[in-house]
């Protein structure tokens, strides 16, 4: 075996094995909007997520500006963020355990609304 062939065998098991750990923690894949993306205050703006929730989650929430503005029952879909006012936001989607307390896996957004 050539020493490129071990490193890209070496690598695969890396990666593997990196999935393997995000997926036994947790994790929160925000797809729409993109980071620094610019809303129009008018328009139909929707957060477009994937989650994995882990052992310790058990489902979702959504926050814009550190409030809590929504639950999502489900693991992978879209929430219409509603009245966003102009100015620069953080959103965020976090896996919340039972009691609704956040575990630490999560995912934000800073967007402009216009």
């Amino acid at each position: 075996m050539n020493s490129r062939h071990f490193l890209s065998v070496a690598a695969i098991g890396a990666l593997s094995v990196f999935s393997q750990a995000a997926l036994a923690e947790g994790s929160v894949k925000i797809t729409s909007p993109a980071n620094g993306a610019t809303l129009d205050a008018m328009g139909e703006n929707r957060l477009v997520y994937d989650v994995a929730p882990g052992p310790r989650g058990d489902h979702v929430h959504v926050y814009v500006d550190d409030k809590e503005v929504g639950i999502l029952r489900k693991l992978k879909g879209s929430y219409l963020l509603e009245s966003l006012a102009s100015g620069k936001h953080n959103i965020c989607v976090k896996v919340v355990n039972k009691a609704h307390v956040p575990i630490g896996v999560g995912q934000c957004v800073n967007v402009t609304v216009n």
